[in-house]
């Protein structure tokens, strides 16, 4: 339990750390910055997959997307956790498609809370070690949220590091709390940059 609550407490301390200032470009004409949303009633979250399929080894279409943006608005919500930054498409389809809501309708308010998978070394094999980091898809993983996120600065709002990765009950891929905090660190150091 201990332990638990120590990962558990490194994530969420890891995610603070990145939404004081997450946005890798400078501000401009953006409307609003991840302090202005965050823990504020008018801005309702959710996490959110749009998946249709029995795995996720095929996105949503943008269009696709749209049709579950328009509810999800509807039913209040205005910012969107994401999983992943590069798997199967799914979250650049989802920032084009909220690019073009707000491109249809300018009264159209929706953002995104990137979450950038972060993984062990041999996770989901028979080669599992839970002390090292994937490298390889981690760093991928990291260029591509900052990718999007400099694409696309008035919706990105807070790059998520981690999201499930910390916990034990994951298996096949959980880290040790350091991995996680090495790549929120490379994120603050490129913004510094």
């Amino acid at each position: 339990m201990v332990q638990t609550f120590r990962l558990l407490r490194v994530g969420f301390l890891s995610l603070i750390f990145l939404l004081n200032s997450c946005t890798l470009i400078p501000m401009k004409n953006q409307d609003k910055s991840a302090s202005d949303i965050l823990g504020n009633s008018d801005y309702r979250a959710i996490s959110f997959g749009g998946y249709r399929n029995v795995d996720r080894s095929i996105a949503p279409t943008v269009e696709e997307l749209k049709e579950d943006l328009h509810i999800l608005n509807a039913a209040g919500f205005k910012i969107l956790r994401t999983y992943h930054a590069r798997l199967y498409d799914h979250t650049p389809r989802l920032l084009q498609a909220i690019r073009e809501l707000k491109d249809e309708d300018s009264s159209f308010e929706m953002y995104v809370m990137l979450g950038v998978w972060i993984q062990c070394q041999g996770g989901w094999s028979n080669e599992i070690n839970h002390a090292v980091g994937d490298t390889v898809n981690n760093g991928a993983e990291i260029e591509k949220a900052v990718e999007l996120a400099n694409a696309y600065p008035d919706i990105v709002k807070v790059i998520a590091v981690g999201n499930e990765s910390m916990v034990n009950w994951a298996a096949t891929y959980f880290v040790e709390p350091k991995i996680v905090l090495d790549w929120v660190n490379t994120l603050q150091d490129l913004k510094k940059k």
